[in-house]
This record gives C-alpha cells, structure tokens and sequence, in this order.
C-alpha cells in the first residue's frame, strides 16, 4: 500500500480526515492495481494511473528529452508546478485514457479534487535492450567485443570490423556460418576473409570503403573472398552501422507534497510501476577507428 498523510501527516486509508480549513475526503489513494499507462506531447511525457472502483487519477509530467529511452540510464526530475509536476484528482465518474491523452483536457468528468505536487523528485529507471538482427545468437550479458569498436559483439552491426555486416557474412545457415578461407574462424569474425593476409576491410578503396564493392573478377565476386586478388589500401575509418533498441521505464516518486490551497497530502514514497515497451526504434552510429 502507498503510504498516506494529510495535514498533520496522519495516516489515512479509505475514511474521511478534516484538515484545518474544512473537510477533505480522499476516497482511498490507491493505485496497486492500476496499469501504469502513458502519453507523449509535444516537449513531455504523461504518465497516469486510473483507480476504477474510487473515480481516482494519478498522473505525472515530465519533461523528457527526445533520446532519454535509447539506452539505459536512471532519470532525476525535481517535480514543480510548470515543467514536472504530479496530480491526484478525483472525478464524479471514473476518467479514461482520452483524458489524459487529449492536448486540451475535457470537461466531463467533472474534477472534484485537485492537488498538484509542487516537491519532491521522479525517477524513471530506464533499460534498453539492443538487438544487431544479424541472426547470431549471442549473449546479452557479454562484454566480447571482436572489433575494439566500442560496440558489442552482441549489437554490434559489423562484428569484427571489416566493413562488411555480419548479418551478410553469416551465409544462409547461422548454424554453419561461412568460413571463406577454411581457417576454423567464421567471416563474420575473420578480419582476412580469404587469407590472402590482406585485411578485409583494405580490399576496398579510398573512394568507397565498402569492401563488397571492389570486384576485380566477376566470375569470382569481391576482391575480400578471392584469394588470387591481394591490393592493399589501408582503410581506417568504419562504415555506418546501426541496432535496435526496446526500452522500459520503471517510474518512482518520492517525497512527493501535494496542495490544494491550504490542504496538504504527502507522499514518501509512490511506485507507479513499469511501462514494458515505451521506446523502440534504430540507433545509426558510426564507431571510432581504435587507436591499437
């Protein structure tokens, strides 16, 4: 149960309290139940949950940055009354997601308590997970990364660096990935595909660093898987690459104060729970060349 205090911070559950200008009747303050839910503006993020059965909201603003859910980060908001603030209200009936979701609120239903939280901070714990969708199974908990790139194997669109994408050096079978020279290591992590002793990635040109664009003889394909082909130009910069990313938000509000006029209700700690999915959408990236 959340923990509830109005005025004299006297706990409170499901009855009627008085404050010093008058009563004030709080249906229950409590959203265990609720689905966290959320809506994007314009410049801010809406959090909100909705109690059926006591007509009761809670919802939060935040301002967030645009690239705040790409990777995983813990968020700090001073809540105020302008940019990041937290409203409890209750309604004659019970609102629904449209409420909190339209631009300009709605006058039904009609709002019969207000309080804003005008102190306390929000955390939003945020976890991004990254997928290369190069068809390699790898795990998520490793730090292996072949290249020195900066980005791990396991969303790492170009595994060992050579400028061709694992995703195209794997072969039609992930099981029995291709292995070019027949030296026990698969392409996608032979920086010499052919093992001509020419890196892969400098079997291009300084014109187009892709290196599956440099055919000396079509009948055989690119220079990097034709062994009798060995010209040298030394590459040293990657091409774009790009992962995947889904992010969840676990929201957190703590030492929250809440007015409505003179009245008072606190709240030390409120868990509003996670949004499982509230970001998805590509990373391009161009990694630094490391400096061996």
């Amino acid at each position: 149960m959340f923990m509830r205090k109005i005025c004299t911070f006297l706990l409170l559950a499901t009855f009627l309290s008085s404050c010093d200008d008058g009563d004030v009747i709080i249906t229950s303050f409590n959203f265990e139940d609720a689905p966290l839910q959320f809506c994007e503006g314009a410049n801010s993020l809406v959090f909100f949950k909705i109690n059926d059965a006591s007509n009761e909201s809670l919802s939060l603003q935040l301002n967030v940055e645009e690239d705040a859910f790409t990777e995983s980060s813990t968020l700090t908001f001073q809540l105020n009354e302008s940019t990041n603030f937290i409203n409890y209200r209750t309604f004659d009936v019970a609102p629904t997601a449209t409420y909190f979701c339209n631009s300009i609120p709605p006058t039904s239903p009609a709002v019969l308590q207000d309080y804003i939280g005008t102190d306390g901070t929000a955390t939003i714990t945020v976890e991004a997970v990254f997928n290369d969708n190069d068809g390699i199974e790898e795990d998520s908990d490793s730090d292996l990364d072949t290249d020195l790139d900066g980005l791990l194997d396991y969303y790492d669109f170009d595994d060992d660096g050579d400028n061709v994408p694992t995703a195209l050096e794997i072969g039609p079978d992930p099981d029995n990935p291709m292995d070019t020279d027949g030296d026990g290591t698969p392409d996608y992590l032979d920086a010499d595909d052919d093992g001509d002793t020419v890196l892969t990635r400098n079997e291009a040109t300084e014109d187009d660093i892709n290196p599956m664009n440099n055919i000396t003889d079509p009948n055989v394909g690119a220079d990097y898987l034709n062994r009798a082909v060995a010209v040298e130009t030394i590459i040293e910069v990657y091409i774009e690459h790009e992962y995947d990313f889904t992010s969840s938000a676990a929201l957190r509000v703590n030492n929250a104060v809440f007015t409505n006029g003179e009245e008072q209700l606190t709240q030390e700690s409120l868990d509003l729970g996670t949004i499982t999915t509230i970001a998805t959408g590509t990373t391009p990236i161009t990694p630094d060349f490391p400096e061996l």
